[in-house]
């Protein structure tokens, strides 16, 4: 029995042996089945959705800042002389004429200048007259041959020195006599005292600002402008004034200045906007908002979230016909909504544009058009 059962054993461990192998033959080309079998998403392209870019109309489209109501013409006033200032007689806000008195400087030493200048000029012409005697009385004797000819000629250098030192003493006494008048500061023209800088009892250089006078006539409104808009303005572009402490005043302005250069601290560009007319009860200084018409034309327009920026510069993402990765494309804005941005240049009508997931892509990325199927 116990030979019976042996046999019988060395029968099935072999069966078993071969019906494993087998299970394990079958897994080994269901797996290598399966891996011919794999869905494209596993290619390494990444799905992006897009949209076709849209034409629009720029009509009404523009751009809006905050700008302050300035005067058109607006002076530094400063003292042509150094000096103590003894005193002013405008304070902020004063109305004051052209030719009216703002300031004086203490006058004593400029008042001894000219006597000093006055005492050199006498003392010039003395000398002169002293020299024409001896030339006119000198001129006989060298005719007859008394006195050499060069004494007579030295006498004669000298009338001519005598002469010039006379005009430099007269010189000296006239610029005496402007600085006196320099040491009152008079109002070159009507207008507004927008600042005062200096008080009386403080000593000022040449040229150092005591008073900032507002020129009485036509009023603007200057804005700062950033680098990337100031492209969209020109000069006698026409804009929209809204002055916030007159609600319901509505202006006409138009860009009078477009500065070429950029302020050096606030890197912005300073744009005027003259304003012919202005209700009376508008004043320097008041915060006012500025809408710049855009020009007649066509945009394309696109979802706001297909802006990208790439430094200061704004940018999409573009997907060409028939290619697997994207393009960096730069831009112009023309206008810019709460949904929207109107594109002036820099994608064409009909192009396939990225618009969700923009800061997260690549340019060296193999994408595709994402088909709207959930993994």
């Amino acid at each position: 029995m116990y030979q019976h059962s042996l046999h019988v054993l060395n029968h099935v461990v072999p069966m078993w042996r071969a019906i494993l192998f087998g299970t394990f033959i079958g897994a080994v080309f269901a797996a290598l089945a399966g891996c011919d079998h794999q869905p494209e998403t596993a290619s390494g392209a990444i799905p992006v959705r897009v949209v076709v870019a849209q034409p629009g109309s720029m009509e009404g489209a523009g751009i809006t800042f905050s700008g302050t109501l300035v005067p058109r013409v607006e002076s530094q006033l400063a003292f042509r002389v150094p000096g103590r200032i003894v005193e002013r007689r405008a304070d902020v806000g004063a109305t004051v004429a052209r030719g009216d008195v703002l300031a004086r400087l203490d006058d004593t030493p400029f008042k001894l200048a000219i006597k000093e200048s006055q005492a050199d000029l006498a003392q010039a012409r003395a000398t002169l007259a002293r020299v024409q005697r001896d030339v006119g009385r000198n001129r006989a004797l060298a005719r007859s041959g008394a006195i050499a000819g060069a004494d007579f000629d030295a006498l004669q250098t000298q009338r001519i020195q005598a002469r010039a030192q006379v005009r430099a003493a007269q010189s000296r006494l006239d610029r005496a006599r402007n600085d006196l008048a320099y040491a009152t500061l008079t109002a070159p023209a009507a207008g507004t005292i927008a600042d005062v800088a200096a008080e009386a009892g403080q000593v000022v250089a040449v040229g150092t600002p005591v008073l900032r006078l507002a020129h009485t006539g036509e009023q603007e409104v200057q804005v700062d402008v950033s680098e990337s808009r100031i492209g969209q303005l020109t000069q006698a572009q026409v804009a929209t004034v809204r002055l916030l402490s007159l609600p319901g005043v509505e202006l006409t302005g138009i860009v009078r200045e477009v500065a070429s250069v950029a302020d050096g601290a606030t890197r912005t560009y300073r744009v005027r906007v003259a304003l012919p007319e202005l209700p009376e009860a508008a004043c320097l200084g008041m915060t006012a908002s500025v809408r710049f018409k855009g020009a007649a034309g066509t945009h394309v327009q696109l979802p706001i979230s297909a802006l990208f920026q790439q430094g200061e510069q704004p940018a999409v993402w573009v997907l060409p016909d028939d290619a697997t990765q994207l393009e960096l494309r730069p831009i112009m804005l023309a206008a810019m909504g709460t949904d929207t941005i109107a594109v002036a240049r820099g994608v064409a009508p009909g192009e396939r544009v990225v618009v969700a997931g923009v800061h997260r892509l690549d340019a060296n990325v193999a994408v595709r058009v994402w088909d709207g199927r959930l993994p």
